[in-house]
């Protein structure tokens, strides 16, 4: 654990997105918070792992993956009240939360598709600091490319190790394994219990 530049949390402010998204990747987004928010109701998360200040866990946009398909799977946070993660540019300090993943041979993970931050600013002018972070719930997605060699009817095991910086007054390190069951099946995937249509959005931007 170590110490950050004293920061005036109840100055704190949050606000949308500090960098421009397209078009398509707000739809993207809005489309991906909707599905892994029906998952996490559907109780889709395997075993949330318990690390610092923060639990986290694996959810996939639907029940199983087609092969030749690309699945939507995110890392989720619940993060202590009080505390906050960092997005892909943190800002004055911080570092972006990092995934490692460790996938069977033949798959394929993308980069994650950050949502939007919100924006803190730590102390008092001129000298303050300007974060870019995540509280609460969060939803990190990433897309992951299935083989055509995946054989329906088998199950295949995601994992991902995720590296946080979280922090409040301080800043702690902390890790995370997280592994996901997926299944392989013929046809178009189930979507999570309670969830509209899938829609081809979530194929990317």
């Amino acid at each position: 654990m170590f110490t950050t530049p004293r920061a005036d949390l109840s100055r704190a402010v949050p606000c949308g997105a500090p960098a421009p998204y397209s078009g398509a990747v707000r739809s993207l987004l809005a489309v991906l918070s909707l599905v892994f928010g029906l998952a996490v109701a559907g109780a889709a998360l395997s075993a949330p792992v318990q690390a610092r200040h923060l639990k986290a866990d694996l959810v996939a946009e639907t029940t199983g993956a087609a092969p030749g398909s690309t699945v939507w799977v995110a890392l989720w946070q619940d993060i202590d009240k009080g505390w906050h993660t960092y997005w892909r540019n943190p800002g004055d300090a911080g570092e972006p939360t990092r995934i490692a993943w460790t996938l069977p041979a033949g798959w394929k993970a993308g980069d994650i598709v950050w949502p939007a931050p919100g924006r803190f600013l730590l102390g008092k002018p001129p000298n303050a600091l300007m974060n870019y972070v995540y509280e609460g719930k969060v939803l990190l997605p990433v897309p992951i490319e299935v083989p055509v060699s995946a054989k329906p009817g088998e199950t295949y095991r995601i994992k991902a190790a995720a590296a946080f910086l979280v922090c409040a007054d301080v800043c702690v390190p902390t890790d995370a394994v997280v592994e996901l069951a997926l299944p392989i099946v013929s046809g178009t995937p189930a979507a999570p219990p309670g969830s509209p249509r899938r829609s081809r959005r979530l194929r990317g931007p």
